[in-house]
């Protein structure tokens, strides 16, 4: 980076340096396999190795979590048969955020994408997994909806059942290879609605083109990580070949 060159700019720079090599190797895809032109869209890659979930790590998220439940109880359980607000309502859903109704399958596009990145995004969720307040108040709305008796001691126990033997280092304590260990229900609100820049990138590029594929990379501030051509099937692993 130069002496003038915001570390902004250098960032931006740096992307584009990346999604020409990925697009590059794209283009030879293409050349071996045959197929239209697609999309190429870059995401941040999850580089980190798993470990097994230190107790500490476990005992500060049930700690955290034991006095979220207690906030959350504090008030009587909500009717969801009244009325609630546009903000509330949009945080009550699974899917908080428009998928294009034009494509069906976009959750699958987008899990076989974050399957790609590995969950960069969830890196953030530490001991406490983005579970406040107003996420406890769902899940046990939700519960209660579904006929069953909610205890605070209850769905502690039900949160706990659901760490995992092994996460990603230094992560969100649910945090696996195999993507979330929570039930989406149970995740928290904003990781239900939460999407990062380059899916939001790639959902209006697929969209605009009417398209239902495209190619996604995957890559740290430095290096291409991770390419593949990601289908309303699922997706398929493009070798990274001289990019680095």
């Amino acid at each position: 980076m130069s002496p003038r060159e915001s570390p902004i700019a250098a960032q931006r720079a740096r992307n584009a340096r990346l999604l020409a090599q990925a697009e590059q190797l794209a283009l030879a895809d293409r050349a071996e396999h045959g197929g239209e032109e697609l999309p190429v869209i870059l995401l941040p890659a999850n580089s980190r190795n798993t470990v097994e979930l230190p107790e500490a790590s476990r005992d500060a998220f049930l700690d955290r979590l034991r006095g979220t439940i207690a906030e959350a109880f504090s008030e009587a359980v909500r009717d969801n048969s009244a009325p609630m607000s546009a903000e509330a309502d949009a945080a009550r859903q699974d899917a908080g955020w428009a998928l294009p109704a034009s494509i069906p399958a976009m959750p699958d596009i987008i899990g076989a994408s974050c399957g790609t990145c590995r969950g960069e995004c969830c890196t953030a969720g530490g001991t406490h997994g983005f579970l406040h307040a107003d996420s406890i108040m769902r899940v046990r709305a939700q519960l209660t909806d579904d006929g069953e008796t909610v205890t605070a001691e209850s769905l502690e126990a039900r949160y706990a059942s659901y760490l995992p033997a092994r996460h990603y280092r230094g992560s969100c304590v649910f945090h696996t290879t195999a993507g979330c260990h929570l039930p989406r229900a149970l995740r928290s609100n904003l990781c239900n609605r939460y999407v990062c820049g380059g899916l939001a990138q790639l959902t209006r590029a697929l969209v605009s083109t009417g398209q239902t594929s495209a190619y996604v990379a995957a890559a740290d501030s430095v290096h291409l990580r991770r390419l593949a051509l990601v289908t309303v099937a699922g997706s398929r692993a493009i070798p990274l070949r001289d990019v680095n």
